[in-house]
């Protein structure tokens, strides 16, 4: 059997640890492409949970998202049972990888032919299948993030933000006045992991490092964004594959047309 040559190798994007998001491997890859198949876009996020334990007993204090020096908020915390701490990383990693994971197609633009397939005289432009990869890294040296959690009492409020999660938050929340359009924590947060900010309102879009309440979202419409206050997916959550795309391809990002629903290779004309 002859040797299989890849077009594209790994895009990884290097640097220091980031905590405001957009850190994430991806591969394009081509070679899964046919005349009804198109190629892969696999965006890759591993991530370190480091489990928070009192500092002694069973029970003790811990800073949330509100604890800062002019304003302290410590909570009460509580030791984690025995496996209980790795069957809520689990389950938090298996749900938002399937939350993300292949929503989006990009249409490739008429003028990028790298994808066309077969190679030798080709019949069809192949396009980009959108996929997710989350994975648990066993060191922190090794991800892409290192995030801390803790365990709660169930009854408490505790606010957890980029880089301190509590297990609570894989359970849904009823956030948006008048409406059933619940919100998972885990979802949203995993949409910042991959880059994006909060919905924004009346035009501002797409807010990074704006924890205000109309960042995330004013109208109904705005709140049930997964980016604001609910669940619902919008094509512009594709953008950090749309920039995987332009790094790959050099061909611009919103030149990358967004669909929602499955696109099968366009023939070509003969």
């Amino acid at each position: 059997m002859g040797n299989v040559v890849f077009k594209y190798g790994t895009l990884i994007r290097m640097g220091a640890k980031s905590y405001s998001g957009g850190k994430w491997d991806a591969d394009l890859k081509e070679e899964v492409r046919n005349a009804h198949t198109n190629a892969d876009l696999c965006i890759q996020i591993r991530v370190h949970f480091a489990k928070i334990d009192p500092a002694s007993g069973r029970t003790g204090l811990y800073g949330d998202w509100d604890d800062k020096p002019d304003h302290p908020s410590k909570r009460r915390i509580q030791k984690w049972a025995p496996n209980e701490f790795e069957h809520f990383t689990g389950r938090l990693v298996r749900e938002a990888q399937h939350f993300w994971n292949g929503v989006f197609w990009l249409q490739t633009p008429v003028r990028y032919t790298d994808l066309n397939w077969p190679d030798e005289k080709p019949t069809h432009r192949c396009n980009l299948y959108c996929r997710f990869e989350l994975k648990k890294a066993h060191t922190d040296a090794d991800a892409h993030y290192t995030i801390a959690v803790v365990r709660v009492q169930d009854s408490d409020v505790f606010r957890s933000d980029a880089k301190l999660y509590s297990q609570k938050d894989i359970n849904s929340e009823q956030l948006i006045p008048h409406s059933t359009v619940k919100f998972w924590t885990h979802f949203h947060e995993v949409g910042h992991l991959l880059g994006l900010g909060h919905i924004g309102y009346a035009g501002h879009h797409n807010l990074h490092n704006d924890g205000s309440d109309r960042a995330y979202g004013v109208s109904q419409q705005e709140m049930r964004d997964v980016m604001g206050k609910g669940h619902i997916r919008h094509p512009w959550h594709a953008s950090p594959w749309q920039e995987a795309a332009e790094s790959f391809t050099e061909i611009p990002a919103k030149d990358w047309t967004v669909h929602m629903h499955h696109i099968a290779p366009a023939r070509l004309a003969a």
